[in-house]
């Protein structure tokens, strides 16, 4: 009997085109010109390891004006503004702040740090900053620690948007780029996953209703892919084969007028975006977003 595994177990059910990628292609790529990034700022949460730091990379190579990453590791953190200093040879301005997105206060003063630093705040935003904890069946958990996952995905994800939104010149008309990363894990009913599962759906519609509130900011929900960094859970490591640097890469895509057509929409890393641009018209009537499936034929449906 084969013991081999299928790694596209879990990307396979969420993948809208035939090609699947799983490495940056040419339309993503930060040597195409058309993802030069030169004049933008970039704030990461999250931006200390793994697919954060990777994203401050990838923009780095871009030309962004300037990458800031943020997390609660300190350590960490530096050491990683000491890799991207050395990869940026001072040509993007690299900020290292500890914030714990959970925190109000100190999410306030990351926007804050970025004005003192730039004279003005963050062109995009990647909202990476995520926690997982072990998978229980929800009554064996502790209810202090199933919540503490919210604490980060959704409230960690609601202070840095609106302290983002409050640091721009005109906070009722907000600009700029919103990156939400989100989970396949949200499509998937994974016993004892419903605290990460849940957190990660209602963060994609939270970007939905930031694209109702704010139609002057390009928000987007981000599946990147199955990763191996240090947070990946073991038994997903057979399956982690998606390259780290794919999220920033579409990241820098999304930051494009290209990507205007996907605003408020949930994309994955795997998907050939060529492919998706064929179908604009269906993807501006709501394609990618949360939806009632309609089964009733006055609903649009076609019955049972």
């Amino acid at each position: 009997m084969s013991t081999e595994v299928d790694d596209l177990q879990y990307t396979r059910p969420a993948q809208l085109t035939e090609t699947i990628h799983r490495d940056v292609y040419p339309l993503l790529s930060p040597d195409n010109p058309a993802n030069n990034q030169q004049g933008k700022i970039i704030v990461i949460t999250g931006g200390g390891s793994g697919i954060g730091a990777a994203t401050a990379r990838i923009w780095i190579r871009a030309g962004a004006e300037g990458v800031v990453i943020a997390g609660r590791r300190r350590e960490v953190l530096e050491k990683t503004a000491e890799e991207l200093n050395s990869l940026s040879q001072g040509k993007t301005k690299i900020l290292a702040i500890p914030a714990d997105v959970g925190s109000e206060k100190d999410v306030q003063n990351l926007f804050l740090e970025v004005k003192k630093s730039f004279g003005r705040t963050a062109d995009v935003v990647v909202a990476n900053a995520g926690k997982v904890i072990d998978l229980l069946p929800a009554a064996e958990e502790s209810i202090d620690t199933w919540w503490s996952v919210y604490e980060i995905n959704l409230k960690g994800l609601h202070n840095t948007v609106i302290h983002w939104i409050r640091s721009q010149p005109n906070p009722k008309e907000p600009e700029g780029t919103l990156i939400n990363i989100a989970s396949g894990l949200a499509g998937f009913a994974i016993p004892g996953d419903s605290a990460y599962g849940l957190s990660k759906l209602a963060g994609q519609r939270y970007i939905e209703y930031i694209g109702l509130d704010y139609p002057k900011i390009r928000a987007f929900t981000t599946m990147p892919g199955i990763v191996m960094t240090d947070i990946l859970a073991e038994w997903l490591w057979p399956y982690a084969k998606d390259h780290v640097d794919l999220t920033g890469a579409l990241a820098l895509y999304l930051s494009t007028s290209r990507a205007d057509f996907l605003k408020s929409s949930m994309i994955s890393v795997n998907w050939d975006l060529e492919t998706i641009e064929a179908h604009k018209a269906e993807v501006e009537a709501g394609a990618l977003k949360i939806a009632y499936n309609p089964l009733l034929p006055m609903a649009g449906g076609k019955g049972w």
